[in-house]
């Protein structure tokens, strides 16, 4: 409980009658709210929590009632003056909206309306920006030279290297989104064979995987799956190749019969062994928490985020940070700060220049990130001419998703923008 009379989304209390009582007050069966909790995905449920709690805090700093009517707006309208750009606030505003009504405590139309106007004020104080500080913080594209520098850091001889070779070659091929690769079980990967035509038109068999997403961010319920194809690539390119790189950490997994079921990436202990190898009692080597059992051991997106950074670093992809940006980017530094500060309004004044110069510092930052290898890959598509409708099925977007034109995808090509045909026109219709 918060507190002040309100749960959190999916917080229930438990009955003596063994039934439980719902943030908005009545009760349901006891497997009815098991049910209904895990049905939320991780992620999503600790966005809520996150929000919420940041949000009950302020309010009780303020003496302010969190379901009174007005409040909520009041907190965007705060959430704006630290600098927050439209988007996060619209963000926020949801989740609390979701919270307030599972307690029954609903936001009235005029919060909506309030919130909608703070939300556009935002939006426009951002497209006016000189600066572009409005515009949404990008990764750096990870390049398929990229890909290959970082592969080169690892040691491909040992169980670590080929493991870490097949979770940064999969997630760039695939497009991945950073928890995607480490949801793939080893029966969502199978070899086969592609048949098409060589450049004489003879036919051409190729050795090729098919990859299976079960659960995405579009996605979280597995209601659907989405099944792509990856080819083999010329010798030129075997230390980047897909279906080299499976093969080399399904062999490993093989040898120590891991490939029937469970994960295909896992967690590796220091001594060595995987995660799932028989133990003298049975059990495994390392795991991780997890609510399915069925993926313990596995290899988390927090993992994978975690290895394309230290990779990008060790491939020099990654400036290093100057000692005042380090400072600038602590938050330790900026607790310290915060706690020189007398009044609140100095705090929130502290909050929302560093919030601001951060942005700003961002913008210039190569930042290889978890996003970074799925925006490589659309971005290299693009660049190779493939229609708009090949890249929304490769990487798993919806059809027609605004979404893509964050990636620069849907610009004209060069050779069909109008400015350019028409200097091709003005040119031939030149006398002499």
């Amino acid at each position: 409980m918060t507190g002040q009379g309100l749960a959190l989304p999916g917080e229930f209390s438990l009955l003596p009658d063994g039934r439980v009582m719902t943030p908005g007050g009545y009760t349901i069966d006891a497997d009815t709210a098991r049910q209904f909790s895990a049905s939320v995905p991780v992620n999503t449920r600790r966005a809520r929590e996150s929000r919420t709690g940041l949000y009950v805090q302020w309010c009780r700093e303020r003496a302010l009632i969190p379901g009174d009517p007005g409040t909520v707006p009041d907190y965007c309208a705060h959430l704006a003056r630290q600098g927050h750009p439209a988007a996060t606030i619209d963000s926020y505003a949801s989740a609390l909206g979701n919270f307030l009504a599972v307690n029954n405590r609903p936001l009235t139309d005029l919060d909506r309306q309030l919130i909608r106007g703070i939300v556009n004020g935002r939006s426009a104080q951002d497209a006016s920006d000189p600066d572009g500080a409005g515009d949404a913080l990008q990764s750096t594209a990870c390049t398929r030279q990229d890909l290959r520098a970082m592969v080169a850091t690892l040691d491909r001889t040992t169980v670590v290297g080929k493991r870490d070779a097949a979770a940064l070659i999969l997630d760039w091929y695939v497009a991945g989104r950073s928890s995607e690769p480490g949801g793939l079980g080893v029966n969502d990967l199978v070899e086969t064979v592609a048949h098409t035509a060589g450049a004489d038109g003879a036919p051409v068999a190729l050795a090729a995987l098919e990859v299976t997403f079960r659960k995405s961010k579009t996605n979280a319920y597995g209601r659907t799956s989405e099944t792509i194809r990856l080819v083999e690539q010329t010798e030129d390119d075997a230390d980047i190749c897909p279906v080299r790189a499976y093969r080399a950490w399904m062999q490993v997994l093989r040898d120590r019969d891991l490939h029937r079921a469970g994960p295909f990436l896992r967690g590796i202990h220091a001594s060595g062994k995987i995660a799932g190898t028989p133990g003298r009692r049975g059990g495994t080597t390392v795991g991780r928490s997890t609510t399915d059992p069925g993926r313990a051991g596995g290899y988390g997106g927090r993992s994978i985020r975690n290895l394309i950074r230290r990779c990008a670093s060790a491939a020099d992809l990654v400036p290093a940070l100057e000692p005042e940006q380090v400072v600038l980017l602590s938050t330790t530094a900026e607790a310290a700060e915060l706690a020189k500060a007398s009044t609140e309004t100095e705090r929130e004044a502290i909050r929302a220049d560093r919030r601001t110069r951060r942005r700003a510092l961002r913008r210039t930052l190569v930042r290889i990130t978890g996003h970074s290898m799925r925006r490589g890959l659309i971005q290299h598509l693009d660049a190779l001419g493939a229609e708009r409708h090949v890249i929304e099925r490769h990487a798993r977007f919806a059809p027609g998703s605004k979404a893509l034109a964050r990636y620069r995808v849907g610009l004209l090509p060069w050779n069909q923008n109008p400015t350019m045909l028409m200097r091709r026109r003005i040119h031939a219709d030149r006398p002499g």
